[in-house]
């Protein structure tokens, strides 16, 4: 059995933020997880002046990204 959290109101907003730097290779795979555990919240993630692919795989996992 697992604990799955129960979906907020319709009309509320959730939105789940994500600091990073640098974190080309493992950013895909925490945005799938948060979209699997938790697939009504928004994710936002704040790309800290990363130099690699942060930006471009965070979006094409299909978060918002603010540079």
């Amino acid at each position: 059995m697992t604990n799955q959290p129960t979906i907020p109101n319709s009309s509320l907003k959730v939105l789940v933020i994500v600091p990073a730097y640098n974190e080309a290779e493992g950013i895909g795979q925490v945005i799938h997880q948060i979209r699997q555990d938790i697939p009504y919240v928004d994710v936002l993630v704040i790309n800290d002046g990363s130099s690699d692919d942060t930006s471009r795989i965070a979006r094409a996992a299909g978060a918002s990204v603010i540079d």
